[in-house]
């Protein structure tokens, strides 16, 4: 890998300013700059990343700038628990590391209960303290965290792990290597290959204009981390890696995924998209997290201070276009009338059980809920509201390590093909993880909440002969993208078709 001088790099950033890729924006040269991996200046610093890495790993967990340490304050290894860590690794007696340890030490936001809002600011101050950790270790001042863009256009790159990542006897990169991970990631072939629909499409998550979620349609913080979030960890890891919340903190992979997550928000807001700011109607913004800085002494931040890159220091080399507008946006509302009325959620249909989910696909039945109008088709109407197929109090005794994909029919006999599909759920939040306060099982679970237009599916049921007949039930089917892990036995409480 050819690498430069860091004088060289710092006489790069003193030049003039530079035009990024996509965004078209223009920036401060002094500003540092996050860089995709697949570019000459990612590659260089993912080879600074390398050896920070290396050096990491060697260095013992009571030490604040280990890798042991920092795979922690994500989240302690699932095979123990944090206590018993806590006393393995410090003993009983309590000292100032040990009390940061106790404080910092899982404290992932926000996959064990926590407030769903807190997942972007608190993944954007874990990655943004290991990259100043990363430029302590190595020496190398000038350090940005790579990000690896799966979402890229380019299909060559679309989906696959980069390369560096897959060398288990590199001298540099075989520290970045896991065994752990699926056999599409390790071996370089798009790890969406042979899934329906399109894993790495964002496009959706990108149309959200509230950071919140309303009623029963998911907002920007919630959509970004059920959905394209969940999935690579999905695609990418098992149960034993970036497939499980205790284990994922343990692959050099996560903060390059992560990196591009906080990259995809940056990209939102410069959309001209908005975080909360009101502390009076989001009271939660002055949530402060705490983590351990580049000199092992604690460092905390409000969640309000951790909404800006640039404020924090950094930028990036491009950014994600706004989506094009497609139909299943939901349509303007002028009056505040309609306004309150779109932000209504009315329940117009359900199942009757549960969905246990397995190896083969689960078909649960949905009827029209007593008391709402009947209509040709089970949740369309003429309301000027959208209808939402709601997923619910998903849990799994462990990671599955599958997507599984969604689809609404009409009759139980009609075929479960792209004309019906949905979309794709994961349930990297939905396993019991104890943050180490004794939390109880419905407590220490993610939000576990899937919202899916369903509009133009159920305008398209309609269109069909038999659609008139689909006007008091309808069909889910969920459909593993592989072959689930044996006792995972995962579920999905609670199915409804909702107008909002």
């Amino acid at each position: 890998m050819t690498s430069f001088s860091r004088r060289t790099f710092l006489q790069g950033l003193a030049a003039a300013p530079i035009a990024l890729g996509a965004s078209g924006s223009v920036f401060a040269a002094t500003t540092p700059v996050r860089y995709d991996i697949a570019t000459a200046d990612g590659a260089r610093m993912l080879e600074i990343y390398a050896n920070a890495v290396r050096a990491m790993q060697g260095m013992g967990p009571d030490n604040p700038l280990s890798w042991s340490w920092q795979w922690y304050t994500h989240f302690v290894n699932g095979a123990t628990n944090k206590a018993a860590e806590l006393t393995r690794i410090f003993g009983d007696t309590p000292t100032p590391m040990r009390t940061l340890a106790e404080e910092v030490w899982n404290t992932c936001q926000s996959h064990s209960g926590q407030n769903a809002s807190y997942f972007l600011p608190w993944h954007r101050f874990y990655v943004w303290t290991m990259e100043r950790i990363v430029r302590q270790v190595s020496g190398h001042p000038e350090f940005t965290m790579p990000y690896w863009d799966y979402c890229s256009a380019d299909p060559a790159r679309r989906g696959v792990l980069p390369e560096q990542f897959r060398l288990p006897n590199d001298p540099v990169y075989d520290c970045l290597y896991r065994a752990n991970r699926t056999t599409l990631a390790n071996s370089g072939q798009p790890i969406q290959l042979n899934q329906p629909g399109d894993a790495m499409d964002i496009n959706d998550i990108m149309a959200k204009t509230a950071y919140n979620t309303v009623g029963s349609v998911t907002g920007f913080c919630r959509a970004i981390d059920s959905g394209i979030h969940g999935r690579i960890h999905t695609l990418v890891g098992n149960g034993r890696g970036m497939g499980a919340v205790p284990y994922a903190g343990n692959d050099p992979l996560f903060c390059v995924h992560h990196a591009n997550i906080d990259r995809i928000w940056a990209s939102w807001n410069k959309n001209g998209n908005k975080n909360p700011t009101d502390p009076i109607a989001y009271p939660w913004i002055t949530t402060s997290f705490a983590m351990a800085d580049a000199n092992g002494a604690r460092i905390s931040r409000q969640v309000k201070n951790l909404y800006s890159a640039l404020q924090l220091g950094y930028d990036y080399d491009r950014f994600v276009p706004k989506p094009p507008v497609t139909t299943t946006t939901p349509p303007p509302t002028t009056t505040l009338a309609a306004k309150s009325a779109a932000a209504t959620a009315t329940r117009i249909a359900a199942a009757q059980t549960e969905a246990d989910l397995g190896a083969t696909p689960t078909k649960v039945r949905m009827l029209r809920i007593s008391g709402t109008r009947k209509t040709d088709v089970l949740g369309l109407d003429t309301d000027n509201r959208r209808a939402l197929l709601v997923l619910r109090k998903l849990h799994t005794w462990k990671q599955p390590e599958v997507l599984y994909h969604v689809y609404i029919t009409a009759r139980p006999t009609d075929p479960v093909d792209n004309a019906h599909y949905v979309g794709a759920i994961n349930f990297f939040d939905a396993e019991f993880h104890d943050h180490g306060g004794g939390s109880k099982l419905d407590e220490a679970l993610g939000e576990n909440f899937f919202s899916f237009d369903v509009t133009a599916l159920l305008n398209t049921i309609a269109k069909k002969p038999h659609g008139v007949a689909a006007g008091s039930e309808l069909y889910v089917t969920f459909v593993p993208g592989g072959r689930p892990v044996s006792g995972a036995n995962p579920m999905v409480a609670s199915i409804e078709l909702v107008r909002q």
